[in-house]
């Protein structure tokens, strides 16, 4: 949790709007990129320039630009600015510690939210993601390269697909629909990293058990810190009515409400089960140490008496009687030996070995 708090107060003494990339990792080279599509076609140019973008183009009648990468502020401004998107937005928009939220005007929408990419390790990749919608045409500021929207670019080169069909409101649904899926992938890998880790503590591995359960813990505070807000963020798009999204896109939209509900209660249900298992690993872990105090009590209340015949005979007097007999000393060796096996055998009987 800590780590993600690396950079947060970097913009104190900003004034509101200015453009600073404010994430953990290191910023990436900018490559903007515009795909163009419409029923008939599908057009796709990369590396292109700010300058090169006009705000209409009457050939495409839905087009997406993608910036990828904020190493380059000035260009990534100077998108912002031809489009109109307001300096409070584009502060947003580069900001990863910015809360996930929606905002909507007459025209247009803005969405900053938070993909969470499954890692080829333990750990999943989080890169902050903005959208912004207007008539026609969706821009959107990624952190870096999002996966997650692969699928979606290959939906658009299918002839035929509902992309196609719909206008750019159903596209900032599908890419939505993209990032919450990421979600359902992340949650679906904790929970067998979790299955694992339960069998673990049932069988007695315990090494490195309390270590794996609290970077379990961070990861999923983590995880549900970014994700927690986007109920509240698809609750608003679903009220913004006929003015901003059409009626074939609303239905989907409340499909992806539905979706981020599920997404939080899952990871709800998760965090329960690590608390849980939290205190059945320090249950075992006393229990364990319980049973080990057991039978050393055990061990040292059968000596005990030994210790007591040993220390009878070790004494310097002389005149004890059963030191002049012969038999004296096997005699007290059996006596010990009987006196050991009998404790140990009625500590048994009572079930307390």
């Amino acid at each position: 949790m800590t780590r993600s708090l690396k950079g947060f107060g970097g913009r104190q003494g900003l004034s509101p709007g200015t453009l600073a990339s404010s994430g953990e990792l290191e910023p990436e080279a900018t490559r903007i990129s515009l795909l163009c599509w419409n029923e008939g076609g599908y057009d796709s140019r990369e590396g292109l320039e700010p300058g090169a973008i006009a705000a209409n183009d009457p050939a495409w009648p839905v087009r997406w630009l993608r910036v990828r990468g904020f190493a380059d502020l000035a260009a990534v401004e100077s998108i912002c600015t031809g489009f109109g998107i307001h300096p409070l937005r584009m502060e947003d928009a580069l900001n990863s510690h910015d809360r996930p939220k929606s905002e909507i005007d007459d025209s247009s929408v803005f969405v900053s939210c938070h993909s969470v990419i499954p890692g080829s390790g333990d750990a999943a990749e989080y890169r902050h993601l903005a959208l912004f919608l207007k008539p026609g045409m969706l821009v959107s500021l990624e952190e870096g390269d999002t996966p997650l929207f692969d699928a979606v670019v290959e939906r658009m080169k299918r002839s035929g697909s509902r992309l196609r069909r719909f206008e750019a409101d159903y596209l900032l649904y599908a890419l939505m629909d993209a990032v919450v899926d990421g979600y359902f992938a992340t949650l679906e890998r904790m929970a067998d990293r979790i299955g694992e880790l339960e069998a673990d503590i049932f069988e007695g591995d315990g090494s490195g058990i309390l270590e794996r359960i609290h970077g379990l813990r961070n990861e999923m505070l983590m995880f549900r810190r970014c994700v927690w807000p986007m109920r509240e963020l698809v609750a608003n798009l679903t009220r913004a009515g006929d003015s901003v999204f059409s009626s074939g896109t609303a239905p989907y939209l409340r499909d992806l409400y539905d979706h981020s509900i599920q997404v939080i209660e899952t990871s709800g249900t998760l965090n329960e089960m690590l608390s849980s298992m939290l205190d059945t690993y320090l249950s075992s872990t006393s229990n364990r140490m319980n049973e080990v105090m057991k039978v050393l009590t055990i061990i040292a209340t059968i000596f005990m008496p030994l210790t007591f015949l040993a220390g009878i005979y070790g004494m310097n007097f002389e005149h004890m009687p059963e030191l002049g007999k012969t038999w004296a000393y096997p005699a007290v060796l059996a006596a010990m030996v009987a006196i050991g096996f009998g404790m140990a055998l009625w500590f048994k009987r009572r079930g307390w070995l």
